[in-house]
């Protein structure tokens, strides 16, 4: 997990990349624990199976409004997503489920794009 400030036009982004398809379905599970409620925040940061890059910690929450990406502190991001928003993450983060040769052509998948920061999935670390 890294985050780029600058760099291209989609700058600033948080990039969650280099992963296999165990590590796509343990962040699956992470937002269906949010959209069902079982979990009300998650410090992704913390999670073993994610390596923060500089120090980048990104909390993820259960909200009543659809926010995206705020950075709160330097280095410091919480995403914000309504029920609904983390089912939308879970149906994005699908196609990173299935074994790679099952896969379609190998692509990145924005989770939220566009605002304050975006939130990138990006298997190869390239977009």
């Amino acid at each position: 997990m890294e985050f780029l400030a600058e760099g291209s036009d989609d700058c600033p982004l948080i990039r969650l990349y280099h992963f296999d398809v165990a590590g796509a379905m343990r962040l699956r599970e992470a937002f269906r624990s949010l959209a069902d409620g079982s979990r009300q925040s998650i410090p992704l940061h913390e999670e073993w199976w994610i390596e923060p890059v500089d120090a980048c910690r990104l909390d993820l929450r259960l909200g009543k409004r659809d926010l995206g990406v705020v950075q709160r502190l330097p280095m410091r991001f919480e995403c914000v997503l309504t029920e609904e928003g983390w089912l939308e993450a879970m149906e994005k983060t699908d196609p990173f489920c299935v074994p790679p040769e099952n896969q379609q052509a190998e692509t990145d998948q924005w989770l939220n794009y566009g605002g304050e920061v975006s939130l990138l999935l990006s298997p190869t670390g390239k977009w």
